[in-house]
């Protein structure tokens, strides 16, 4: 039916006195030239009326779904889909059956399709990544190292049938004779199924999330968790500083996250200080009026104190351990350390509040005759 446009070509340069192996050479390039110009207006055809459709359709009810695989070009990878099929169709009338340039053509489309097939689930793949990741069930999961594992499974599926077309072997033929050399593979995703299986443990252990805040001190790591891939962690810190650490350090060595302080809406304050063992001395009736309890000395009764004065903060929380404590006895004096805990997680909220504890107990001392351990 479509041989004509073989003809048509074939007449117009043997016109001009080309004939023989080039004759057929020049027409069935000219011709390809044609199917594959006629297949790209027919592409952008179909991508202007699809993805005018999808928009309408988008502002009059919206959808994640849809944006996310507009963003992700899904639906112009998809476009070019449907012009290669009918290439592919059409391909034996225009050259003829059983013909090389026939076959030269049907493998150049079938890679085609395949590529464009791969291309279009990995959109699909991203799509689904980044719905998921703005889904609360999900979005702190480590999708982005679930859907790379699916994506490269994709492509090497589609590089086998590249090498099957490339060869004109079945695509089973030549998986048979991949057991000699899979040790090579293993080899070369080594990485990749290393970083897989752990990212898996840190999702089933549930060690970190997509959000968290974790410290690490050995890659200078000190922020949020951005992105969970299967190589690596991205961390963007305070600084706005970003530190990429290993999988596989966060399974091996240890690190600090602080999840838990986050879930709970509390930070834990634990502040130290020396007092002058020179300005210890008995309690005087002053002072104990000034405490609930019976002490022998006036660091007793200044822990008593600053005791009272934390339970008294409404921004310290009550349920939770507030206690003064002494630490070992140094050669620079005698270690107090206040322990309790700040009602916020908010970073200068926090601080804030553990300035005027520490301001307050620096006014409180003179009060009780204390004096902070200086050196000289």
């Amino acid at each position: 039916m479509f041989n004509w446009i073989r003809e048509t070509i074939h007449l117009f340069f043997a016109h001009f006195g080309i004939g023989g192996q080039l004759l057929s050479f020049i027409s069935a390039t000219v011709t390809a030239v044609v199917l594959i110009g006629a297949g790209l207006i027919l592409y952008y055809i179909i991508r202007i009326i699809l993805q005018n459709v999808i928009k309408i359709a988008n502002k009059r009810f919206p959808s994640q779904w849809r944006t996310a695989l507009l963003r992700e070009r899904f639906f112009i990878q998809l476009s070019f889909l449907l012009p290669a099929l009918l290439l592919k169709n059409l391909a034996p009338e225009v050259f003829g059956e059983a013909t090389r340039s026939a076959a030269l053509f049907a493998a150049f489309i079938n890679i085609y399709i395949i590529t464009n097939v791969t291309l279009i689930l990995n959109a699909f793949l991203r799509a689904v990544r980044n719905v998921l990741l703005q889904t609360n069930a999900t979005k702190d999961k480590p999708i982005k190292s679930y859907i790379q594992i699916v994506s490269i499974f994709i492509w090497v599926i589609a590089t086998v049938l590249f090498i099957s077309i490339l060869i004109h072997k079945s695509p089973v033929v030549f998986l048979t004779g991949l057991g000699a050399f899979s040790a090579v593979l293993m080899l070369i995703f080594q990485d990749t199924i290393v970083g897989f299986v752990n990212s898996i443990q840190l999702s089933a252990n549930d060690l970190i999330r997509n959000g968290d805040w974790i410290t690490m001190s050995k890659f200078d790591a000190d922020g949020t968790v951005e992105e969970i891939n299967l190589t690596s962690v991205k961390v963007r810190n305070f600084d706005a500083t970003i530190s990429t650490i290993p999988v596989r350090q966060l399974i091996t060595d240890s690190f600090q996250n602080w999840r838990g302080m986050e879930e709970q809406g509390v930070r834990r304050i634990k502040r130290s200080f020396l007092i002058d063992s020179s300005s210890i001395k008995k309690t005087t009736p002053e002072m104990q009026r000034r405490i609930s309890k019976n002490c022998e000395t006036n660091l007793c009764c200044f822990r008593e104190n600053i005791v009272d004065y934390l339970k008294e903060r409404n921004d310290i929380n009550h349920e939770k351990i507030i206690m003064s404590r002494l630490l070992p006895i140094t050669e620079f004096g005698i270690p107090v350390e206040l322990y309790c805990f700040a009602n916020t997680i908010v970073w200068t909220e926090f601080e804030e509040i553990q300035a005027k504890i520490m301001e307050h107990v620096c006014i409180t001392l003179s009060e009780f005759e204390l004096q902070l351990y200086q050196r000289k």
